[in-house]
């Protein structure tokens, strides 16, 4: 049982000690700050651009349906 025991708290210690998973997660974070001031600095010109683009085909499908139904 102690021999378990000692396996156990050995195994739990050396995960604790393991410090490659917070690296991993500082870069994600890191990445994900990034990604967001991209977004933030470029939302702007997007919504611009999705705007045009859909008043675009708006248009568009409205001029081939009243060509259609004349």
């Amino acid at each position: 049982m102690l021999m378990m025991l000692n396996l156990i708290v050995g195994t739990v210690s050396k995960h604790l000690r393991d410090r490659r998973g917070v690296v991993s997660v500082e870069w994600i974070i890191l990445a994900i700050v990034i990604m967001v001031a991209i977004v933030a600095a470029f939302a702007p010109a997007l919504r611009t651009a999705l705007t045009t683009g859909v008043t675009a085909v708006s248009n568009a499908l409205t001029a081939q349906s009243g060509a259609a139904g004349s």
